[in-house]
């Protein structure tokens, strides 16, 4: 059987990554991105990964911007922010036949209905991963590594032996991954209690982990907000273990980070939109939904998409031209005399009227 054929649509820190480990385990891999300017930068100087032992790596991928050059494939990853799931999906049409797979592990809800309804044809399958990377330039991206591996099944839940090619080609990479049984959006829930407890905090402080859980204040919050996810996700029917000690759970998790930066904390600091929509709000929208007050992820989701409009007013600012005040020319000159100010009543004293 001949290599698959896969196509990551977003080069990205973790889609670049991946598509790097694919390519250098020997399969087809393309990477597809609108960045022009960063396409062109890996195409002329390659595709450096720095491993997480500090190990640095540079390969020549196959790099573009229009998918119809790619043609379609056996596997298309989609590796962009949620914000961006919909229009990644409608720019993968021309890589997708009947029977093609396309795989999200993005962070947060929404991400696979999104997938399957402009993708009617193709296999929707949902995954996780504790892996991580930051980019550090157009082409060079430092990964992290992470606890863990990938674990990825079905949107549908059907069993699918064909999946087994998936799996195969991640575990090549070197990265154990697993075909999750059962119902794919019990693992994303599970990643969902860390992610909205620590992201849209550490974003707003800019902590790294480490200052996340060591401060005590950031460090409660973090437990209230994971608990008050685990109502959610309780009151939808689901049912796993961590739902039982959320806090302790997103707190371990988040150890994990270290002094790393969490990556809407990385968003932030780059001027970038976050994920906030598909993280706290998509909780926030659950809860309407099945009748849970959810005022803390309210709260925290607010308060960052409030940083975004901040930032938004900063770059409006930053492109405007500055106004001109000097006096139009044909403007008389101010004339001055001897009178005090007092004794002249058109004078502004500066004060309030």
């Amino acid at each position: 059987m001949s290599a698959m054929k896969i196509a990551m649509v977003g080069a990205g820190a973790v889609g670049g990554t991946l598509g790097f480990l694919l390519d250098e385990a020997g399969f087809d891999v393309t990477l597809i991105d609108v960045d022009q300017a960063k396409i062109a930068k890996i195409r002329d100087e390659g595709l450096t990964v720095i491993m997480p032992d500090g190990d640095s790596r540079t390969r020549n991928v196959k790099v573009t911007t229009d998918p119809k050059d790619v043609g379609p494939v056996d596997l298309v990853q989609i590796s962009v922010k949620g914000y961006h799931t919909t229009s990644a999906a409608e720019l993968s049409r021309p890589l997708v036949r009947p029977g093609t797979y396309v795989l999200s592990l993005q962070n947060g809800l929404k991400n696979l209905a999104r997938i399957a309804a402009v993708l009617p044809d193709a296999i929707a399958v949902g995954g996780v991963t504790a892996h991580s990377a930051m980019p550090l330039g157009p082409n060079v991206i430092k990964y992290n590594g992470g606890l863990g591996g990938i674990s990825i099944g079905r949107f549908d839940g059907r069993d699918d032996p064909g999946l087994q090619r998936v799996v195969d080609a991640f575990n090549a990479t070197g990265i154990a991954t697993n075909v999750i049984c059962g119902d794919v959006r019990i693992p994303i829930w599970r990643k969902l209690l860390a992610n909205v407890s620590c992201n849209a905090v550490a974003a707003l402080t800019g902590f790294t982990g480490r200052q996340l859980v060591e401060f005590p204040p950031t460090n409660e919050l973090i437990r209230a907000l994971a608990e008050e996810t685990a109502e959610v996700a309780s009151a939808q029917g689901f049912d796993f273990a961590e739902l039982e000690y959320a806090g302790d759970f997103a707190i371990k998790a988040l150890t994990g980070v270290g002094d790393n930066k969490i990556s809407m904390l990385q968003d932030v600091e780059a001027g970038r939109r976050t994920e906030i929509e598909t993280l706290n709000l998509a909780v926030v929208e659950r809860g309407e939904a099945y009748g849970v007050n959810t005022p803390l992820n309210w709260m925290v989701g607010i308060l960052v998409q409030a940083l975004e409009q901040k930032m938004l007013f900063e770059r409006e600012a930053a492109q405007s031209p500055p106004v001109d005040q000097s006096p139009p020319e044909d403007t008389p000159p101010t004339v001055t005399t001897s009178s005090s100010a007092t004794d002249n009543p058109t004078v502004d004293q500066g004060v309030s009227r």
